[in-house]
């Protein structure tokens, strides 16, 4: 089968064309398909060979003439797939290292393909209601078990393969049934909830599913993605999320309280790499540096450093009232943070604060229930004692449109603290650079200069946004 470094896996394919076709293999190494490496081969006397690089038990992609499958493999494996036609839709057939696994995989794939096709079962969910969705997904894993049980040859299948099977039919039972309330909930822009399962659908939906060894299978995957959707909703009042920063940040947590290892850096790198474009700067470095210590700086930070560098590179639109002074400076963190103008003219920006307990509060003069928030804020001043006001700064952070109406807001309403301004409404560098939407919005600073709560808790909330303030004073 022409040259073969041990350790990978060789195939040989072969097809009744007369053309000097395209033949390609993708192996799913990191299960973010962008990263993955293809392989290609032009069609010479009707054969190509290929000479993949797998060095544990993996899915490949087999495409040709606009169709594919999927073959397992496993280090060593060398396999031959002959086609009597000249389409993958023809009866293939299998020899070599790994043949008696793929031709039944290929036999199941035929057979079952239609309840693992995502756009049929979307189709399916949308137009079922729940208890009969619930009832088929049982019926379909039911045959698909009896199928497998069944399978001839089954004595001799690899330890891998029996593991991966089991899986795939496992976790698609669990996958389709945790999309089913996020699927009909994503039809429309309309529709502002999720609807919650009655907890008896849910019995046997706990940690005791979670197996990095069943990363290999698609349907894990779509397990992990979706309970992780489900659970961050139902952690949300099951009230969809109208900031798209908020919702990334409230998944990683949902994800980083409830996996570890593989299956969690997994999933970080797959919510970072599918949302970077569409979040704020900050939250794309923040989800990246969250990533980076969960891995320790390991595959997927690599994967994903050009992607995130060119995010953070990118132009966020800027609008100043034309005053004197920089919009931007670089932190020690490496953020560029958006430089605040002060009430007596000078710049600064967080980290000017460092060494002390940071509580901001982003609001405008014209905005309603930030006023209503201030009475509160007064007296939330009030419980510190003087020591402990010493440690403690309270940030207000205006977006007025200008400066007048800002000092103007601060004088009606009494507002003690420090001040600062970035101007331009919701053009503000400041509401654009957090991805802001809505004020008032509050957020926690550590001495450390770390932002750890994007979204702290209200002035009104008083025991509450008191008791965590004192938290990071310890």
């Amino acid at each position: 089968m022409g040259l073969f470094a041990q350790g990978n896996v060789a195939i040989r394919c072969t097809f009744e064309s007369s053309k000097n076709d395209t033949v390609s293999i993708i192996p799913v190494v990191y299960y973010l398909d962008e990263y993955e490496k293809e392989y290609t081969a032009i069609l010479h006397n009707r054969q190509c060979e290929f000479n993949v690089a797998v060095t544990k038990p993996a899915v490949l992609q087999l495409h040709y003439k606009g169709s594919s499958i999927n073959l397992f493999t496993e280090p060593g494996n060398q396999l031959e797939i002959n086609s009597k036609g000249d389409s993958l839709h023809y009866n293939l057939s299998f020899t070599g290292m790994g043949a008696t696994e793929n031709q039944w995989l290929y036999s199941f794939q035929k057979l079952f393909g239609d309840d693992f096709n995502t756009g049929k079962i979307n189709v399916a969910i949308l137009s079922t209601e729940v208890d009969a969705f619930e009832m088929k997904l049982f019926e379909q894993r039911k045959k698909q078990l009896a199928y497998y049980n069944a399978a001839e040859g089954k004595a001799t299948f690899s330890e891998a393969f029996k593991k991966f099977m089991e899986h795939t039919i496992q976790y698609n039972y669990y996958a389709r049934l945790l999309s089913y309330p996020i699927i009909r909930a994503n039809q429309s822009s309309q529709v502002l909830t999720v609807k919650a399962f009655p907890k008896v659908m849910l019995e046997g939906i706990d940690a005791s599913l979670f197996n990095d060894q069943a990363l290999c299978a698609a349907s894990y995957r779509d397990f992990l993605y979706y309970y992780t959707i489900y659970f961050t909703s139902e952690a949300n009042g099951f009230n969809k999320f109208k900031d798209l920063n908020m919702s990334l940040e409230k998944k990683v947590q949902t994800a980083m309280g409830s996996f570890k290892g593989a299956s969690l850096n997994w999933l970080i790198a797959y919510l970072l790499n599918s949302e970077v474009n569409r979040v704020s700067q900050y939250t794309a470095r923040h989800i990246y540096d969250v990533l980076s210590l969960q891995e320790g700086n390991g595959t997927y930070t690599g994967l994903l450093k050009k992607k995130v560098e060119a995010r953070l590179a990118a132009k966020d639109v800027v609008v100043t009232n034309g005053s004197e002074g920089p919009d931007k400076a670089t932190s020690s963190s490496g953020m560029n943070y958006p430089k605040l103008k002060g009430i007596d003219g000078k710049y600064f920006t967080f980290d000017d604060l460092k060494g002390k307990v940071v509580y901001v509060d982003f609001w405008a003069s014209w905005c309603g229930p930030c006023r209503q928030q201030m009475p509160y804020s007064k007296q939330l001043h009030g419980m510190f004692n003087e020591k402990q006001l010493k440690e403690l700064v309270f940030l207000y952070i205006s977006i007025d449109a200008t400066e007048e109406a800002w000092k103007s807001g601060i004088q009606q309403l009494g507002i003690e603290g420090l001040h600062g301004i970035s101007p331009g409404n919701w053009q503000s560098p400041i509401a654009k650079f957090f991805g802001i939407s809505g004020i008032p919005r509050y957020m926690l600073i550590n001495k450390k200069g770390e932002i750890v709560d994007l979204n702290a808790k209200r002035p009104s909330m008083m025991q509450e946004i008191y008791n965590d303030i004192l938290k990071l004073m310890e």
